[in-house]
Order: C-alpha cells, then structure tokens, then sequence
C-alpha cells in the first residue's frame, strides 16, 4: 500500500485487471455508519473506515481491504485518491476517473449524499443494476462529490455508442492512414527516395493528424454551442469544449502537428547518418516526430494556462458582482 492515508469523505479508487479500469467508492466512517445509517442496512463487520460503492450487485458497505481486492487471485491493490478542480493541464495528461476538472463538495455533504442514497430504497433499487454508461462505481462516487449527475467517467468511454465509435474509428483510420505513407517512405527511401517527397510524405501525415484533432475538437464547439440548455452536463460528460479550451486546443494541436512534421524529417536524417539498418530512418522518423508532438503540445499547453492565469487575474480585479447566477434572463452585474 502507498503512504496515502484515506479520509472521511474522500473519492477513492483502484485499479482493476491490470490497469485497464478503475473501482471506485466514497470513505465514510464508524460513526457515520452506526448514526446516519439504518440499522437493518448496517453491515456485520464495521470498521474506523468503510468504503461506499456501488459493483454489479448494487451498493454495498465494504472494508477498506475488501476494496483493495481483486478476486479470483486476491490481490490487494494500492489506493488512489480522486483530484478535483485540477488544472486542465494536469487533467488532460492524467487518465479519466483520476481527476476531474469540477469542484468538490465538503466532506460532510459527500457523505450526506452517499448515506442518504444508502438510505433510500428506491434510490439502492435504482443502482442496483449496474449500467457501463449511466449507473456505474464512478458515477456513484462522482454524484457523491459533486452532486453532478450523468458524468462521463473511465468506464464510460469504454462504451460503444455512436459518437466514440466515429471519433474512434476516424481515429484508427488516421493512424492507418500514416502508417500506410509511413511503410511507402520507407520502401522509397530504401531504393533511395528524394528529400522534397521525404519532405511531402511527412508534412501529408501531420496535416492528417491536425486535420483529424481539429475535427473532433469543432464537434466538441458545436455541441457547446447548439445544446445551451445542457451546456454545463455536456462540458462535465466531456461531449463539449468551452471556447477558451478550443482554442487552447487548436494551438497545441498545430504546434504540436508542426514540430512533429519538423522532427520526424530530423529523425529521417539521423537514421540515415548514424544507423547502418534500412529500416533506421523511419524508425528514427517515428520516435523523433512522436517526441517533437509530445514535447510541443506540453510547452504550448504551459504558456496558454501562464497566459489564461495572467488574464483572468487581470480580469478578477474589476470586482464583478452578480446579483444573480450568471447566465439567468434576469440576472444583472454590478461593479464595486
């Protein structure tokens, strides 16, 4: 187990079949058990800290090394504590169900909403069935936390409805795609092929890239703009992007699209200098232009958040009131 300690009211979680997804429930204590909880509901072993979830039978009130467990082997798992209100960065590099970009509750109101969903029986008949896209671990523990319903979570994008499908096969298609171009280089630089195609076959296949990134990202726009009733569910699902993180998006997908196409040619030419190998250049000219995104896409996200920080600090000193919540036909702003 890591030198993580879990608390009352934390978003835990735990890896399950090597990585692939994750179980997830809400800390409560001994004593929020034996004063908030029905009796009948209680469970026969309670310790100082219970786990809260929800698995394919429904809620349940487990131990934490019952959590920890994965059957048939056994195996006790380390324990991860769910992020709120990350940065975007950090929540962009971190895998879903780790962290989340939304606030959370205080501790007490978490373990009001886990106990009183507990309580509930139409609520427990309501969880029972365990639902990859709607009723899951994650949705539980996320509901618990934020009091935000229906959020997309890891399990989730592991579903094959319509929209991943297309993102996804769009995405399959793409990288095929460049492999394919990738293949045909090789085999051209083989037989000794020109620098100006080297030059066009690796600036063909960063503008695939670019062009497959900013399509799904202008779906995301779209979504965020036409669905205004559900804006903020579609942004918490991940279905929508916010106009500042589109364009945010755009900037890191094409500096990050540019420097890919620019290293991939470098790697060309130090597979070609330094290795004896055929297959060298493009080996190198993989790895190079794989680096050169990475690198780029993390550097230009750092300046465009020092640079939304910088603007939103500026911006917060006007001292803006809303009398009302922001976005209601009646609400109106004034200025201290």
């Amino acid at each position: 187990m890591t030198d993580y300690s879990p608390r009352r009211g934390d978003h835990l979680y735990v890896w399950r079949k090597i990585r692939m997804y994750q179980h997830h429930g809400i800390v409560v204590t001994k004593e929020d058990i034996l004063k908030k909880l029905s009796s009948e509901l209680r469970p026969k072993k309670v310790e100082s800290l219970m786990i809260i979830e929800q698995n394919i039978c429904g809620l349940d009130i487990v131990t934490l090394k019952q959590f920890r467990t994965e059957h048939p082997f056994n195996y006790e798992h380390d324990i991860g504590c769910a992020r709120y209100k990350t940065d975007p960065m950090d929540y962009y590099l971190n895998r879903c169900g780790t962290c989340y970009l939304t606030d959370r509750l205080s501790e007490d109101l978490i373990i009001e909403n886990a106990i009183r969903i507990y309580n509930d029986k139409n609520q427990r008949d309501i969880w029972k069935t365990y639902s990859l896209v709607l009723k899951n671990c994650e949705q539980f523990a996320f509901i618990c936390s934020t009091n935000v319903e229906y959020a997309l979570g890891e399990q989730v994008l592991m579903a094959c409805n319509v929209v991943k499908c297309v993102f996804i096969n769009g995405m399959y298609n793409a990288v095929k795609f460049t492999f394919q171009i990738i293949r045909q280089l090789a085999e051209q630089i083989i037989s000794g092929m020109s620098v100006e195609m080297i030059v066009k076959g690796n600036g063909l296949a960063a503008l695939t890239a670019f062009t497959l990134e900013a399509l799904i990202i202008s779906v995301r726009l779209f979504i965020y703009y036409y669905y205004e009733e559900d804006r903020s569910k579609n942004l918490a699902r991940k279905y929508a992007i916010s106009p500042e993180d589109y364009i945010q998006e755009m900037v890191q997908a094409g500096f990050g699209s540019l420097s890919a196409f620019g290293m991939s040619i470098a790697g060309v030419i130090v597979g070609s200098t330094f290795f004896v190998s055929s297959m060298s250049p493009i080996i190198c000219s993989i790895f190079f232009g794989f680096i050169g995104y990475i690198a780029a896409r993390w550097l230009t996200g750092l300046i465009a958040i020092k640079i939304r920080k910088k603007l939103s600090s500026d911006n917060s000193e006007k001292q803006v009131a809303f009398k009302n919540f922001p976005g209601d036909d009646n609400d109106t702003v004034e200025f201290a």
